[in-house]
């Protein structure tokens, strides 16, 4: 759903009075269902929208209903315009703004509002492909890192790269939020060189009196890609493991250390459970794995099975006594 499309359905409905599923569907170029979720959308929005059955029937607003562009504040302005709709302002705490929007809906925003909806379009990225599939939650820093993206400042953050049991003190000038399917990254300068930050990963935030040395005609959605192709360039090892079902979190969160990427489990009942995952190095994930003895099974590649009993073996011959010690 775009937030575009319910202000024209909102402004086509003031203009004409009545119109039909059809007639919008057409006007809008979308399929009369998509105008029947929009009407929905409004509707729960607080917008007096209501649906005359009929030959003459149609869609109409409230006789007398005029919403005022000028009421809206720049936070539900920016609300209206982020990509995804209500989903994604929710998942960025702008739920509420979203909504009150929408009871204020006109034709056009005041030109007051217009550079601050902009930048706010250029700084947000939604990438539907991203590297999980879960629900998109918010994270505790979250308020603080979109506090800095609209307003260019720069953020001191504590954060715990993967694979690490504490976080470390670093700032960031951040230069626009991706959400990439379940996940939010922060696209960030560190030191003259770009990084995408897990949000979640984010022990702490804190919004500086400092501007950012922002670049010119900086694309957010450019950068973003490029990060993520070197991301995944990186050479990795899928792994399938055959794990005890009481220490299956357990085996997820030792095995960051090496992951690329979201591990996915299987269940086919029983006591055990599959884990498959993609990891950066087979015998790193030996070191990991050894500790866990018979909770963990070794299944593919061959190779990781391989060197699960070779490094098993040796570490046997050095810590096995010999008869005359």
């Amino acid at each position: 759903m775009r937030a575009d499309r319910l202000l024209q359905v909102a402004a086509l409905l003031r203009q004409h009075g009545r119109m039909s599923a059809t007639d919008l569907a057409r006007r809008l170029e979308v399929t009369p269902r998509t105008i029947a979720r929009d009407i929905e959308a409004l509707s729960a929005a607080g917008v007096p929208v209501y649906a005359e059955r009929g030959r003459l029937g149609g869609y109409a607003l409230v006789a007398g209903f005029r919403p005022d562009a000028e009421a809206l504040a720049v936070d539900e302005a920016g609300a209206l315009f982020v990509a995804g709709g209500a989903h994604v302002a929710g998942a960025l705490g702008l739920g509420d703004e979203f909504a009150r929007a929408l009871r204020k809906l006109a034709s056009s925003l005041p030109s007051a509002h217009l550079d601050r909806v902009g930048g706010l379009l250029d700084r947000l990225v939604i990438d539907p492909g991203g590297w999980g599939t879960g629900a998109v939650r918010t994270p505790p820093a979250m308020r603080a890192v979109f506090a800095a993206v609209q307003s260019d400042q720069r953020l001191r953050v504590s954060y715990r790269p993967r694979g690490e049991s504490r976080g470390s003190e670093r700032v960031l000038d951040p230069w626009g939020l991706v959400l990439a399917a379940d996940t939010w990254y922060l696209v960030a300068g560190d030191r003259g060189t770009n990084h995408a930050y897990r949000v979640d990963r984010m022990e702490a935030a804190e919004l500086l009196d400092e501007p950012t040395d922002r670049p010119e005609r900086l694309d957010v959605l450019r950068l973003w890609h490029e990060l993520r192709a070197e991301w995944q360039a990186l050479p990795s090892h899928p792994i399938v493991l055959s794990v005890a079902r009481a220490q299956a979190d357990l085996v997820q969160r030792t095995l960051r250390l090496v992951l690329m990427g979201e591990p996915t489990v299987v269940d086919h009942g029983g006591d055990r459970v599959e884990i498959r995952a993609e990891v950066s190095t087979l015998r790193g994930s030996v070191g990991v794995l050894l500790g866990f003895g018979n909770w963990v099974e070794a299944v593919s590649p061959p190779e990781l099975r391989t060197l699960m009993v070779e490094i098993a073996d040796q570490a046997r011959a050095v810590h096995v006594s010999h008869p005359d010690a």
